[in-house]
């Protein structure tokens, strides 16, 4: 055998030997593609958003009580983001630090006989905190001294008309057609719902309306003042929120001032549109969210025909395992 025909047979071997090796190892395995993200965690990013969205808006304005409130919805809808953690734990602090502030200088205001300064510190102090039970004690004393001025200032007025009345005339006079103390007892609470406080001024105003339900001048004011701040509350995106407050701002009004019915309406059709939107995201991973989001957009909007029709099919669906299992 010559060299060369040797020489080649051993790379014949050699090769073979590789060509077997190759065929032993594993397939190398292929690439993982990236999870596509859920109509659930879509829903989350956009209220994660939506929520952050406000809470910058709240700060920036000032209103931290708000603030706080939109960073602890972000600290449950993103548990791991430390940021969310941070702005709140800021916000509380500010909120404890202003209110302070406000209730020293309300306290003082009070001791020196400034009622009108202690009530407009106080209600501040209710801004910002609206749990307060030392805010809100000065202020029911406040309550108390005007009312104390009033009633004497009224009696007095009584006896002086009593005193010019001649004898054959001596029946009481009857009191004037405005009452300071029912214009007092307007103000307070219109001032505490315009500084923050809503449910409790929301709750005054009721009394009042209840207490004055012929004072139509007043019943106006009150509902325009409830009206102006639903529309802010809808400016900054919170519909649901805003159109509660519509609600309210007309039965307090006892009818609904020109051009609000419209626009009211339209803010109900929006949000059942809007929950009309949301079920369909959810219904192909969550069908029980779906039909909850369905039944919201016709109870925001009875006569959204999509949202019927999708709520029937989607409950129909359901009842079929059902059926087939009995």
């Amino acid at each position: 055998m010559s060299p060369g025909i040797g020489f080649r047979r051993g790379l014949l071997s050699v090769g073979l030997a590789l060509l077997a090796g190759c065929a032993e190892l594993p397939p190398a395995p292929a690439p993982e593609s990236a999870p596509t993200p859920s109509a659930h965690d879509e829903q989350v990013r956009q209220a994660i958003a939506r929520h952050r969205q406000l809470a910058l808006q709240y700060k920036q304005s000032g209103d931290l009580f708000a603030a706080a409130a939109q960073w602890q919805v972000l600290t449950l809808l993103a548990p791991r983001d430390d940021s969310f953690r941070d702005e709140l734990a800021a916000a509380r602090v500010s909120i404890a630090r202003r209110a302070q502030e406000n209730l020293n200088a309300g306290t003082a205001a009070l001791r020196s006989g400034d009622t009108d300064r202690a009530a407009e510190a106080m209600l501040k102090v209710l801004a910002l905190d609206p749990e307060n039970a030392e805010a809100a004690r000065a202020l029911r004393d406040i309550e108390k001294r005007r009312l104390s001025r009033i009633q004497a200032g009224r009696a007095a007025k009584v006896n002086e008309a009593a005193a010019a009345t001649q004898p054959s005339r001596a029946a009481s006079p009857r009191p004037p057609a405005t009452d300071a103390g029912d214009a007092y007892s307007l103000e307070q609470p219109l001032e505490m719902f315009k500084a923050g406080d809503t449910a409790g001024g929301l709750r005054d105003l009721r009394r009042f309306v209840d207490a004055n339900p012929n004072d139509r001048a007043a019943r106006q004011r009150i509902g325009t003042v409830v009206y102006d701040r639903a529309r802010e509350l809808e400016g900054q995106g919170s519909r649901e929120q805003a159109l509660a407050l519509y609600d309210q701002a007309v039965s307090l009004r006892g009818e609904a001032a020109p051009g609000w019915a419209t626009h009211i309406q339209a803010v109900r059709k929006a949000l059942g549109d809007e929950y009309f939107d949301q079920g369909v995201q959810a219904y192909p991973t969550d069908a029980a969210l779906a039909i909850k989001q369905w039944e919201t957009s016709l109870r925001y909007d009875p006569q959204n025909a999509r949202a019927a029709a999708r709520l029937r099919d989607a409950r129909q669906a359901q009842e079929k395992p059902n059926r087939a299992q009995k």
